[in-house]
């Protein structure tokens, strides 16, 4: 049994728990909107939630794995309360709930990078329904992480973590159920959006299946324009999401690391870094209302604007052609992708 929570720890868990219930009020107030817009609205209506592209799966798996974590991190309230940790069931529940959440949240967040970069830079697009196995993959890959490790080793693989239920074991233990999904899926984010960020900006040309710099001499050619995109301008706006993710789990890795090299890390800074990343659900709901602002029904649609991009002759356009934008940024498409 762990040692009584003084005064101050207790009071940095109650702002984590306040952080973590604005997070799954937001997501689930979201999901049950999606769910009202899916199955209310009229099949043709403008506001109408679909999955006609892989990005509306990724984000509602992402979403979910959200709310997931949220609830995990709500059951800090039952050691708020007892001011102590000790092995049960809730303990079990808390540890089992935060894996998942953090693996879903991390591989929902990849996969929405991957799929924006292939579709706007490498020109691929697979039908939507290519997201299915996607997210099974996803999902397998959580289960085999929930289901083995308790058979190999024999026994319950979630304990104290010190002020919270989480992965029990070795730092390795830790790194390999949970940790290096969140850095893999920071990674990937970060090169795909930068990658991207080139190419829409003409830093970086596509030639063929080959990536340059673009040269000097590049400056010369005459561009032509293409009906483009609302697609790029909405990938622009995606950028955030990968920023506010890494933003989000850089401090807390950090702390981790710190911890595994056996630096005393004061219980301010664990909460901090706690309490940012429990608020990552808040966050994402806010971005998504910016980024996709027509999210109540009733409002009048207006004509739609198209955008013009202009692209050099030399490399071929890397964007779907087709798109137009309406003026609240939601995309019109006869194209493949729709980003949330």
């Amino acid at each position: 049994m762990s040692e009584q929570f003084d005064f101050g720890v207790r009071v940095g868990m109650v702002i984590m728990c306040v952080a973590s219930a604005a997070s799954a009020l937001a997501v689930g107030g979201l999901l049950l909107y999606i769910a009202y817009s899916a199955v209310t609205l009229r099949r043709n209506a403008l506001r109408r939630w679909s999955t006609d592209t892989h990005i509306h799966y990724y984000f509602l798996n992402m979403m979910i794995s959200h709310l997931i974590l949220s609830i995990g991190e709500l059951l800090n309230i039952k050691w708020i309360v007892e001011a102590m940790l000790y092995p049960s069931t809730v303990c079990t529940v808390q540890g089992f709930l935060l894996q998942v959440g953090n693996v879903g949240v991390g591989l929902s967040t990849m996969a929405v990078a991957v799929h924006v970069l292939q579709v706007l830079v490498l020109q691929w697009t697979p039908p939507p329904k290519f997201a299915l196995p996607v997210l099974a993959i996803i999902w397998l890959v959580i289960l085999l992480l929930v289901v083995v490790p308790p058979i190999v080793v024999q026994h319950n693989i979630y304990g104290s973590s010190g002020y919270w239920c989480f992965v029990d074991g070795s730092i390795m233990t830790q790194v390999g159920l949970v940790y290096i999904w969140l850095w893999v899926s920071g990674v990937v984010n970060t090169i795909s959006y930068l990658l991207l960020a080139l190419v829409i900006t003409r830093l970086v040309l596509v030639d063929g299946h080959r990536f340059r710099w673009r040269r000097k001499q590049d400056r010369g050619i005459i561009p032509y324009e293409v009906d483009t995109t609302a697609e790029s301008v909405r990938a622009i706006q995606m950028l955030s999401y990968p920023i506010l993710y890494t933003v989000q789990v850089l401090p807390q890795s950090v702390a981790r690391f710190s911890q595994f090299s056996g630096h005393d890390v004061p219980f301010a800074a664990t909460a901090f870094t706690s309490t940012l990343f429990a608020s990552c659900g808040l966050f994402n709901v806010i971005l998504y209302a910016f980024t996709r602002p027509r999210l109540m029904p009733g409002r009048p649609s207006h004509a739609p604007q198209s955008v013009r991009v202009a692209t050099p002759r030399v490399a071929h356009s890397r964007f779907p052609q087709g798109y137009t934008v309406e003026d609240d940024n939601s995309a019109t498409e006869t194209g493949p992708v729709q980003v949330p």
